[in-house]
């Protein structure tokens, strides 16, 4: 049988590909910056006016967000951002550090002059956001980094997954990356995982970005315990 011979066209609409991926683009960063907090609903009419995109287009979005875990679709009530839990966060830590580490080792075996550049440029930039207590500009640059090492990995299946669950933990950063004492240790840790990809040290590199993970963890971790044990005993004065 003659799969492609009958009259129906396959080919997508350029505009409305264009359009829709620029739209979770922009809701997928509204989330991952913070400004749409875990928990929180996501009103379809205030997003649509918030974007100017059609009702349609913000579900077809929202869909996606939901399929990368960073939106949940509840029966009834509609799109929330997804909350996490302790539990959850030492997964995808578990899962970040496996796949940074072998990121690591696969960048530092190939050393493409333009991931080493990118990765040179994001630690520059972490000091510098550091020193200027610039707390976006902190957090961009931690997304840098561990989006070069991705890149720089060769590995596109790698990178995705690597990026998926870096959004997840969005939050998690941003809280952590606000405390000074983090930010000192980040950038010590930057600069050895640079300096190991740099001189082509596969193991070191991907020692190191399991250390540097683990940290980011334990952190937190703490964040999250500390939360839900606030949440837990506001719950039981309520109660």
């Amino acid at each position: 049988m003659d799969v492609v011979s009958n009259n129906l066209d396959l080919r997508a609409a350029p505009q409305i590909v264009t359009l829709r991926s620029a739209l979770g683009d922009i809701l997928r960063r509204a989330i991952v910056s913070g400004r749409f907090m875990p928990g929180q609903k996501l009103v379809e009419r205030e997003l649509c006016e918030l974007t100017g995109a059609s009702r349609a287009s913000v579900r077809e979005a929202l869909r996606q967000l939901e399929a990368e875990g960073l939106v949940t679709l509840r029966p009834h009530r509609g799109p929330f951002v997804m909350s996490m839990t302790v539990e959850d966060a030492r997964q995808l830590y578990g899962v970040r550090g496996v796949l940074l580490g072998y990121a690591a080792r696969l960048c530092a075996a190939a050393r493409p002059a333009a991931a080493l550049a990118a990765i040179a440029s994001a630690t520059e930039a972490l000091g510098q956001g550091a020193a200027a207590a610039d707390h976006r500009a902190i957090v961009q640059s931690g997304d840098a980094f561990h989006a070069a090492i991705g890149a720089g990995s060769g590995n596109a299946v790698l990178q995705q997954m690597l990026a998926s669950v870096h959004n997840r933990l969005a939050l998690l950063r941003n809280l952590s990356m606000a405390l000074p004492h983090r930010v000192r240790e980040g950038l010590a840790a930057y600069a050895a995982i640079r300096d190991a990809i740099a001189a082509g040290r596969p193991a070191e590199a991907e020692a190191l970005c399991l250390d540097h993970n683990d940290a980011g963890a334990a952190l937190a971790l703490c964040i999250l315990e500390e939360a839900e044990g606030h949440r837990a005993r506001r719950e039981a004065r309520t109660g």
